[in-house]
């Protein structure tokens, strides 16, 4: 039996750099720090160290390339919400996350941003 798609939003295959800790944007609980494998206009999916359950709410903080902001140094801080897990082939966890909201944009340097070229 074919399994059928779900996604209302094409998924890009991109590595971006992201942070994340469970709960709201306001939690004092630690950032961990990640990477996308593949990200829509409604989630993404992505690989933690930690293990997540599915709904449990996350906080992220991604930087996005320039050719998809526009803007050099673009972050972007959302909610979302842990809607699968999936063992990769090298044993890792991987988790589709559903974003929730888009909190805030911004075009600032941050401690995700990449190092000034020498």
């Amino acid at each position: 039996m074919q399994k059928l798609e779900k996604r209302i939003s094409p998924r890009q295959a991109l590595q971006i750099p992201l942070r994340f800790h469970s709960g709201e944007m306001a939690s004092t609980d630690p950032e961990v720090a990640s990477e996308t494998s593949n990200i829509s206009r409604t989630g993404l999916f992505m690989r933690s160290p930690l293990r997540l359950k599915v709904g449990e709410p996350l906080a992220l903080t991604l930087r996005v390339p320039t050719y998809l902001s526009g803007s050099a140094r673009s972050i972007l801080e959302c909610s979302g919400r842990v809607v699968h897990e999936h063992r990769l082939p090298n044993g890792d966890l991987g988790y589709g996350i559903q974003f929730s909201h888009m909190l805030n944009f911004q075009a600032a340097a941050s401690s995700m941003s990449a190092p000034a070229p020498t």
